[in-house]
Order: C-alpha cells, then sequence, then structure tokens
C-alpha cells in the first residue's frame, strides 16, 4: 500500500485483504472465476451512498463498508461504484466505473479513486489492478454497446432472493434490487428480449463463501483481537456497574485493536434482557446476582469474529447458573464434533437443541427444576454463515439443507432462554436468565477448526479472569 510521510494513502478505499502484492491478483482471479462460471456480460453496483449521506448525520460516524459482493471482487471501498465484466470482450473483460475526481470532496471526505484526467485514471488503474476505469456518467452507453454485441442477449446482475415457505422471495429494500430495477429498465429500453436478466447470487456465493487463506488468517486475527477485548473486560468487570459501562469498555478494546471496526454493535444484556435475543438498548444497571450476555466482535480486514459469552456479574457463577452454563456448553462443545464438509446446517440444528433438551431433562427437570422457555423446542439456528459479511451468504438461509463444504465459516451458537427455578444444596434459585455461547467454526474435509479458540469459554476459566481488578 502506498505510503506518504509514513501515512498509508489508499488503506480506505481499497482493502489488499492482507495480501498485500499479490492482492490485485487475488481480486482478478476471482473475477475470472466468475465469468468463466457465468459466461455472459454481467454488471454489479457498489454501496450508492456512505454514512450520514441518507439519513443526514444519524450514521455520519460508522465508516463506509462497501458492498459484500463488490468488496469480494475487486477491494474497492467507496460509494457509486459499478463494475462490468464482459467474458466475450477481446477489447476489455473489465471495467470500473467510478466519477470524476473532485478535491473538493476529498478535502472533506479523503481521497477516492475518479477519472478525469491520466493522472487520476492511472492511479485508479495502479492501485486497483484493473485495467480499464471509466467515467461513471457513461455506464449506460458503455453497458447498451457491450449488450447489444452479445450473440445470446443475457446479463447478469446481483440481487438478493431465496425461498423462504415454499415461495420464492426477493429482498426489494436495498440497493442491489434498486440497480437491479435501474438495469431492467435500460433492458427494456433497448428492446431486449423477455427474461434477458439473470441473478447471479448463488454462483457468486458459491465462490465466495468458501474463505481462502487470506480470509482465514484474517478471521483468525479478528478473534484473537476480540479475545484479548474480552479479557481485559473481565479482569475489570466487577466494577462496571451498567450494561453501557460494560459496552464502552469492551468495545474502546476492540477498537485499539483494529483499524476497521466493530463486526456489529455490541449487545450487553443483564439478567432478564438477555431474554431478548436482539436486544439493543444496554441501558440498564446491572446486579451482582445476574448473569451478562455478551454478544460482540470486531473486523480484521474485511473479516469478522462473531463472538458469544455469558458470565456472572459477581465474578462467579451460582450453583443453577453454572448448571444451565454447562448444558449450553455441552450442545455446542458437541456441535463443533460433529460439524463438518457434508453435513448440513439443518442437521447441526437438530443435534443442537436435542442436545440442550436432552440435558436440560436429565441435569435440571429431572433433579426437580422447573422452567419455563420463552420458546417452543428451539429459540433460534445454531449456526449463519461468515464472510465478508457478519450474516452471509443468501438472506433466508436456504443453505441450511446444503452440504457444508470445506471453507465455509460457521457461527456455533447454542443458547437457553426463560425463568428456571430449583433447590440445591439446600438452598432456592429462581431467575430469569439467557444464556447463549458462540464461536465461529472453519469448516474442513474430516470436520472443522474452532477460530475462537483463544476466547475463553469454560466456568474455571472465566471465574479466573474475573478475579483480576477488583
Amino acid at each position: 500500500m502506498m505510503q506518504r510521510d509514513g501515512k498509508k494513502i489508499y488503506s480506505g478505499i481499497f482493502r489488499d485483504g492482507g495480501a498485500g502484492a499479490y492482492a490485485k491478483r487475488r481480486f482478478r482471479e476471482r473475477r475470472k472465476k466468475l465469468m468463466d462460471a457465468e459466461n455472459m456480460l454481467m454488471v454489479l453496483t457498489g454501496v450508492p451512498y456512505g454514512p450520514g449521506q441518507e439519513t443526514l448525520w444519524t450514521y455520519a460516524f460508522v465508516p463506509t463498508y462497501q458492498e459484500p459482493s463488490l468488496m469480494y471482487l475487486t477491494g474497492v471501498n467507496q460509494t457509486e461504484v459499478i463494475f462490468l465484466l464482459d467474458p466475450h470482450s477481446k477489447e476489455s473483460d473489465e471495467i470500473l466505473f467510478v466519477k470524476r475526481k473532485d478535491p473538493s470532496k476529498e478535502f472533506w471526505d479523503g481521497i477516492r479513486f475518479g477519472v478525469g484526467d491520466p493522472k487520476s485514471v492511472n492511479e485508479a488503474k495502479r492501485v486497483t489492478g484493473v485495467k480499464d476505469v471509466r467515467d461513471i456518467d457513461d455506464f449506460e452507453a458503455v453497458f447498451k454497446e457491450r449488450f447489444l454485441k452479445q450473440p445470446e442477449k443475457k446479463v447478469g446482475a446481483f440481487w438478493l432472493e431465496g425461498i423462504r415457505n415454499g415461495k420464492r422471495t426477493t429482498i426489494k429494500s436495498d440497493h442491489n434490487w434498486n440497480f437491479k430495477q435501474q438495469v431492467e429498465r435500460m433492458l427494456r429500453k433497448w428492446k431486449a428480449p423477455k427474461g434477458a436478466l439473470h441473478n447471479i447470487m448463488e454462483t457468486h456465493f458459491d465462490l465466495r463463501l468458501p474463505l481462502d487463506k487470506y480470509d482465514v488468517e484474517n478471521t483468525l486475527k479478528a478473534n484473537r483481537l476480540t479475545a484479548a477485548a474480552f479479557k481485559e473486560t473481565l479482569a475489570r468487570f466487577r466494577g462496571f456497574k451498567t450494561e453501557y459501562e460494560i459496552q464502552g469498555f469492551i468495545e474502546g478494546q476492540m477498537l485499539m485493536r483494529s483499524p476497521y471496526g466493530l463486526s456489529f454493535p455490541s449487545i450487553i444484556a443483564s439478567g432478564h434482557n438477555a431474554t431478548v435475543l436482539h436486544y439493543v438498548k444496554n441501558d440498564d444497571p446491572v446486579k451482582k446476582q445476574e448473569m451478562v450476555l455478551l454478544d460482540f466482535g470486531v473486523r480484521w480486514m474485511t473479516m469478522h469474529a462473531d463472538i458469544s459469552r455469558t458470565v456472572p456479574a459477581s465474578g462467579k457463577y451460582n450453583p443453577l447458573q453454572k448448571l444451565l452454563y454447562e448444558i449450553v456448553l455441552k450442545a455446542q462443545l458437541e456441535v463443533e464434533k460433529q460439524a463438518c464438509a457434508g453435513r448440513t446446517i439443518q442437521e447441526l440444528n437438530e443435534l443442537c437443541w436435542d442436545t440442550v433438551n436432552y440435558y436440560l431433562k436429565k441435569d435440571f427437570l429431572d433433579e426437580g427444576g422447573k422452567c419455563k422457555l420463552k420458546y417452543k423446542e428451539r429459540p433460534h439456528g445454531v449456526s449463519h454463515l461468515i464472510g465478508e459479511q457478519e450474516h452471509d451468504g443468501d438472506p433466508f438461509r436456504n443453505y441450511a439443507v446444503q452440504p457444508m463444504k470445506p471453507g465455509w465459516l460457521i457461527s456455533n451458537e447454542p443458547g437457553l432462554y426463560g425463568q428456571f427455578k430449583i433447590r440445591l444444596n439446600g438452598k432456592s434459585f429462581d431467575q430469569e436468565i439467557g444464556i447463549r455461547i458462540e464461536d465461529n467454526l472453519l469448516i474442513t474435509e474430516k470436520g472443522c477448526r474452532n477460530l475462537s479458540q483463544s476466547v475463553p469459554k469454560r466456568v474455571a476459566e472465566i471465574e479466573k479472569l474475573m478475579k483480576g481488578n477488583k
């Protein structure tokens, strides 16, 4: 990455994924695989606006994160970008469309790839490795020319769709859908045949979801940085009085370790708040007799850590908390033991919740415990895919019935949520509790690799770390 006075010039607008000098060839190989697989003219869009540009100021502190399909293929991390792939062209089989260079805008927002003069164009070509860079205002004319040359009059684009309740359903609320509609309007103007537009989503995910060695190393680093932040938080945990104090500290620790931001806003849920799966307000006091569920993680490059842990606010699990925590941990370890290529996430779901319910009966209910769960049979899926997005793959999770492939990264997150009452060692316990334990598993041919191994989760580990600063 080029530097000036020791400062990185392009790190905000070109993510090399840790591949360094190999990055441009890596992205080019990805694009070539997509062209070989689809063998048609394709157009993809980036995010159309940055933080604060759609709803003024609302999220202005958040950096730009590129549309993952475009990030995977190019590494380009700026708004208002279109990419054209044309495997049939003898002129140039890929074109990057960007806006004109605008020094006044760069004064406010920093350097951007742009066109308008040979120096700017060469700058974009040199950094991205794309040999053809043009003005985005010329996209429609170039696209029309390329389309009319196609012998089969077919175009590929990327949008999100899948099967829900037996019906094909499309996500119609994002920029990919808006771009699809723009492309359709162009095709109608050009009298394209019906059915000319094809969705390349499945092919794209087939290529993108198995992580390569750079993705794995970046994910591993994200997990290790997240682990370091978690350990620091545990050592000071008993000094925190509120959920937002915990959030502020752990997110500060993560951001101190990575310039790429958080994987998602942290969930810090104490007591009965932990029975709300997507709890977000993080504004309540924390009582010593409660447990606190933390769902957190940091990015490294474009990869994510997605971790959940549930810890005792006092620094020591009471007998009920320990019993229930270890039921969830048994299920988590069983899923990790059974996860491998060829099995499906649906099978892991069955295994997970059968294991939770078996030990809930054996270790709790059969010992005189009573509970009222917040759900029937299972509260949520045990796994989702992780990659360029913290929740990756098709949004309807149709991938859950597909055999898992080597290189897939999945979450492993059993949970238990409800009101629990039991008498143990002569003492009665009655608490509303939410527990979740989540790791990130890299699927291999014969098993899986736990990339979250560095994040403590055993009862003894957590209690030892929480004996830190009083």
